[in-house]
Parts: C-alpha cells; sequence; structure tokens
C-alpha cells in the first residue's frame, strides 16, 4: 500500500510541476519590446493620447527629469515594464523582470496544486488564468502583481518563511515605482500580513517588525538611483488617484457586465466564507485577514474596470478575475460541499461566457507557445531598436519647424507623439496631458512651469478635451499663463484642424493672484463671471455623496455656459476641477475661437453666467463657496 502511495503521490508530484511550468510558460510574454510606430492621422485626437503618454515616461528619463517635481503622471520610473517600450532602457531589465514573473507564476501555480485537496478545480482554475490572458498585458501587470503579492501573503499565514517574504518585498518595491496607485494598495495588504502574524505569534516577532520595514528602506534606496523625490512622488500618486476618481469615469460601455461582477463577487464571497469557516480550527484573526485580502483585491478590480467604464477597462476585470481566484488559496483548496465545487466552476465559466461569446474576443492559446519572437528581440535588442518614427504622416508644416528650430517645446493638450515624430525639442510640463490636470495641486504644478523661467519658448496648441469637459478649463491656469506670456507665431491647418504655435513674449511677467473676495452661495445658482477676476469654487458632498464616491465614483456635476446671446453650453466638470479654478467672460467654442483672444478685435461670445448643476442634488450640500481673485501682472 506505501508503494502505491508514493507512486500516486510521485505521480500527482510529476502532474503539479508540468502544469506549474506549462502554465508559466504560456504566460511567458511572445515579444521583448513594443514598437514604437508613426501614429496614422486621424480626426479623433484622442487616438494620440496613450501612445503619446507611453512614449513620454522614456523621454523624460532620457532627460534625466526627477519624478514628483519634474514629472507627476500615473505611471512611474519603471513604468516601462508594463508598456514594454525600450527607448533608453536596457534589455537586461525586461529579462530579469521577465524572468521574475515566471517564477511568481510557476511557484504560484506549483503551491497552489500541491496544497489543494481538490486538484482539478485548481488545475482548471489556472487552466483559466492561462487561457483567458492576453497576449499583451500592459497595464494589467500591476493588477498581476497585487494578485501574487496576494499569493504569498496568504503563503505567510501558514508558515513565515523568509522566502515569502522575500516575493511579498520584492512585488511591493516594484510595484512603488511602477504606478503608484497600485503601489499604494500593495502596503496594507502586505502590512495586514505582517499584523495578523504578530497578532498569533506566528513568526519570530523582531524579524516579522524587519519584514515590515525592509520596503521602506528599498524604495528609499530605489528612490535615489531611479532619480524619485519621494515625497512630492508620492503626494502627486495621491493627487492623481482623487482626481482619476472625481471625473475620469464613464457611463458604463458593456451593458449587463455589472450584473456579472456582482454575481461573481457574492458568489465568491460566499464560497469564501464557506470553506475557511468549514475548517476545524477557528482562527479568527487569519480568517479575517484572509477576508480582507480577497475583498481588498476583488474591489481594486472593480475599481479599476468600473470608474473608467470602457470596453477595455471592463474586460479587465473579467481577463484578470481568474488569477485573483488562484491566488486567494481559500477559494478552491478546501471544498466540503459538492454544491460549493458547481458554484465554483459556474464562476470559472462567466469570464469565457463575457470575454469569448459576448465581446467576441479571440482565445489565443497557439500564439502563446512559440516564444522566438522574444528571444530574436533580446538578441537584437538596443535602446532605439523598437523606435520606428521617420518616415511618418504627422510632418508639420515646414514655417512651424523652422519658427521652433531647435528651441523648446511643448504640446496642448496631451499629443506628445507628434513633437518626437517631428524631431522637435519638447520640454515637458510636470503632469504630462492636459486631461490628467484634474486637483489643484496638480494645476498648480503645471502652472508653476509655466509662470516661470522653465517655460518653454514655443507651445503647439489645440483646444479640445476629452470625456465633454470645456477644454479652457481642463488646465485653468495654464490657458491664463498662455493668454497673457504668449503670442501667436502662427495659425496653422494640420490634419483638417487649425493648430495654434505660440511663442513666448520676450517681456515675460509672472501672473499672480490677489484674493479680493469669498463668499457663499446656494448650489444651482448663477455665478456672473468678470473681466480679469479668477474664481476658485468649493462644492462639498454630503455623507451619501462621500459614501457613494468610495464604492462607485465621485457624484457627477454639470458646468452650465449661458451665453448672452441665449445659448446655454452644457459640460462636464468635478468638484476637485472646480477647485482648481476659472475664468473669463468670454465662451471659447473652438482652437480659432481661442486665437481671437490675441487679436484686436475680439469676435468670441460673451458670457452670461456659470451654473454648477449636481445630477443627483442629495449627493452635495447646500451651499458653495467662491473665492475670487483678481488676476495680476
Amino acid at each position: 500500500m506505501d508503494i502505491i502511495k508514493n507512486i500516486f503521490k510521485n505521480k500527482i508530484n510529476v502532474l503539479s510541476f508540468f502544469v506549474a511550468f506549462l502554465g508559466a510558460f504560456m504566460l511567458f510574454p511572445n515579444y521583448f519590446e513594443a514598437y514604437v510606430m508613426p501614429l496614422p492621422l486621424s480626426k479623433d485626437l484622442w487616438m494620440s493620447l496613450d501612445p503619446s503618454w507611453g512614449i513620454a515616461l522614456n523621454y523624460v528619463k532620457l532627460k534625466n527629469l526627477t519624478w514628483g517635481t519634474d514629472v507627476a503622471f500615473t505611471y512611474g520610473p519603471l513604468a516601462h515594464f508594463c508598456t514594454r517600450i525600450g527607448w533608453g532602457e536596457n534589455r537586461l531589465s525586461f529579462l530579469f523582470f521577465d524572468l521574475f514573473m515566471f517564477v511568481n507564476y510557476f511557484m504560484l501555480f506549483l503551491l497552489s496544486i500541491k496544497k489543494s485537496q481538490n486538484k482539478w478545480i485548481t488545475i482548471l482554475a489556472i487552466a483559466s488564468v492561462c487561457i483567458i490572458f492576453p497576449l499583451y498585458i500592459g497595464a494589467g501587470s500591476v493588477l498581476i502583481l497585487m494578485a501574487i503579492l496576494v499569493f504569498w501573503i496568504r503563503m505567510s499565514l501558514d508558515n513565515p518563511k523568509p522566502i515569502y517574504y522575500l516575493f511579498q518585498i520584492s512585488i511591493i518595491t516594484l510595484l512603488f515605482f511602477i504606478k503608484f496607485n497600485t503601489g499604494l494598495i500593495a502596503f496594507p495588504l502586505f502590512i495586514s500580513g505582517i499584523a495578523c502574524n504578530l497578532l498569533t505569534n506566528n513568526g519570530k516577532k523582531p524579524l516579522l517588525i524587519f519584514y515590515a520595514i525592509l520596503p521602506i528602506i528599498l524604495i528609499a534606496i530605489g528612490a535615489i538611483i531611479l532619480n524619485v523625490a519621494l515625497l512630492p512622488y508620492i503626494k502627486s500618486g495621491f493627487e492623481l488617484i482623487s482626481g482619476y476618481n472625481d471625473v475620469m469615469f464613464l457611463e458604463n460601455q458593456i451593458k449587463g457586465s455589472y450584473l456579472l461582477v456582482v454575481l461573481i463577487s457574492v458568489f465568491l464571497t460566499a464560497i469564501l466564507i464557506l470553506n475557511i469557516y468549514s475548517k476545524k480550527k477557528k482562527d479568527w484573526i487569519k480568517m479575517a485577514t484572509v477576508l480582507f485580502l480577497f475583498g481588498t483585491t476583488v474591489f481594486v478590480l472593480y475599481k479599476q474596470a468600473f470608474v473608467r467604464g470602457d470596453i477595455g477597462h471592463i474586460n479587465d476585470f473579467f481577463r484578470f478575475i481568474p488569477l485573483i481566484i488562484v491566488s486567494n488559496l481559500d477559494l478552491h483548496l478546501n471544498f466540503k460541499s459538492i454544491y460549493t465545487k458547481i458554484a465554483f466552476l459556474f464562476i470559472l465559466l462567466i469570464p469565457f461566457y463575457f470575454l469569448f461569446i459576448k465581446q467576441d474576443n479571440q482565445i489565443e492559446i497557439k500564439a502563446k507557445f512559440p516564444k522566438s519572437d522574444f528571444i530574436n528581440g533580446f538578441k537584437i535588442f538596443t535602446p532605439t531598436s523598437g523606435m520606428f518614427l521617420n518616415k511618418n504622416d504627422s510632418q508639420l508644416p515646414a514655417t512651424v519647424l523652422e519658427k521652433i528650430g531647435y528651441k523648446t517645446v511643448d504640446i496642448y493638450p496631451w499629443n506628445i507623439h507628434l513633437l518626437l515624430e517631428n524631431k522637435l525639442n519638447y520640454l515637458p510640463r510636470p503632469v504630462l496631458q492636459s486631461y490628467t490636470v484634474y486637483t489643484p495641486y496638480l494645476e498648480q504644478l503645471d502652472f508653476n512651469h509655466y509662470n516661470s523661467t522653465k517655460a518653454p519658448e514655443f507651445v503647439i496648441y489645440d483646444f479640445v478635451s476629452i470625456d465633454g469637459r470645456y477644454p479652457l478649463f481642463d488646465e485653468s491656469k495654464v490657458n491664463l499663463a498662455l493668454c497673457k506670456n504668449y503670442q501667436v507665431a502662427e495659425l496653422f491647418d494640420f490634419d483638417g484642424r487649425k493648430i495654434i504655435l505660440f511663442q513666448k513674449k520676450k517681456d515675460f511677467k509672472p501672473i499672480t493672484f490677489e484674493k479680493t473676495k469669498e463668499y457663499a452661495m446656494l448650489l444651482n445658482s448663477p455665478l456672473v463671471p468678470k473681466k480679469d477676476v479668477y474664481y476658485e469654487i468649493g462644492i462639498y458632498n454630503s455623507l451619501l455623496g462621500k459614501i457613494v464616491s468610495v464604492y462607485q465614483y465621485a457624484p457627477e456635476i454639470r458646468l452650465e455656459i449661458k451665453l448672452k446671446n441665449g445659448n446655454l453650453m452644457d459640460y462636464r466638470t468635478s468638484k476637485l476641477l472646480l477647485e482648481t479654478g476659472l475664468y473669463s467672460d468670454i465662451f471659447i467654442n473652438d482652437t480659432n475661437n481661442f486665437k481671437t483672444f490675441f487679436d484686436s478685435k475680439n469676435d468670441n461670445q460673451e458670457i452670461k453666467y456659470f451654473n454648477f448643476k449636481p445630477l443627483k442634488p442629495m449627493l452635495f450640500k447646500n451651499k458653495i463657496r467662491i473665492t475670487e481673485y483678481k488676476i495680476k501682472q
């Protein structure tokens, strides 16, 4: 009998190793770097938005700019592990990261199967991960690292081995410098595991405390190496998180998706509670920690998908929920009831239904096996091997290029790609693209840049925004700086659009704001703007509004602009955008209208009043605060 058991046990070990290796191999990239290609001309300017920030993150490192002060963005100095853009990078950094991910996948799968009392169910869960994962992960890499972090935390709750903490600390440090918002979430997850072991006397306390401190030490060292100003980096990271939740949401673009998310979340929670409660030994602190780990990761995945609410982000929830399931071991290691097994397998089928039947995505199993492109890419890699920006169809007029020469230039609102395609001397403002400047702190970073000797000599300007916002108020103070300290060098046509080339005035004078008045108004009351007055608007959520902001996104506010000719214009805004401020008694409709600000005769329409209208008034307090400033120069 013992011989038979050993043979069976060895077969299981071989099977576990084979499945784990196969799964990790499938998830290993089948390409080495992402090529940077010229952008096709498009009437939809938003098409240049993502490619522009992707390449800009490499550019700012080549310019040796400091993260947190010179640059403030949602991604950090290790963002290339998500974008896979190799411009200026070392090929060994990509290789080591990919091998690190391979080892994590392999260990996650191997240990999950070995620990499982329902091995075939665990193997099916792993198979669903490997089948559903897309070939190009991109920003999803941070979600994967978060899920793997939870796995290592859970392993350390059973046995606080140093190797388990080594993986945790490595992941936390990586996340902090790849994308701060996910790195921020990683810390409470990590500390919850440490706290659980301290409270339950599971491990040596001095060693556990050392583990808790070590990530902070490594991050401090990493900040020096990666040219990061830690406090500003953290501050801007918090601002970007709060601002994103406040204004970057869309209406759910996939009908029925929210219901499926609720169904998955409820069933998984019920299964998890049943599984951990069925254990003979009731360790309540450990049980609470397991529930916290699971609940936090699912909530983060949900917020990532449904704040933005577009097709790509929503699909990500269903792409990565199987990995969340596998990483939370208590969901699949031990089933006591046939009904929970059936429920679990039913949940595994939902992402397949959503992605491959309802959304008609393609299953990409065969394409995940060849790794020749990765090997060849590694062999031929240079810091510029992926750059194919020239020749392109995005050449600016010769007169524009001649005027700019090699002098510094920025672009508004976001098409950084255009500057690099034209080989211009791009000088970025700290928050690289206007759509991201959605809090007073971030607005001030860019304004300080433009209100100083650091301001670029030229600005290529297009009056446009996203999500139905009024472009002038995406960066109100930067637009004001352009009006006061720049002149029109040229108005030109590009891809069927009117574009302004601004040049800095020789008699540059910094702008100041002199506070003149502060008063309260009732919400939904008209504000009549005055010339050369800057207004900061304070709108306050009710308690219910604050609760809604946490589980969904910030309650929506509309900006109504009533013109003296009777026309009523309607735009999206947010509480934080209004706090950044606004100005102007003149309504601007497009880039050509913006140019008339600089003409001797202004043909824009006068504004009768602004109105700040919440779609759900019960989510806001009745009064708002108005602070007026005299614009001086």
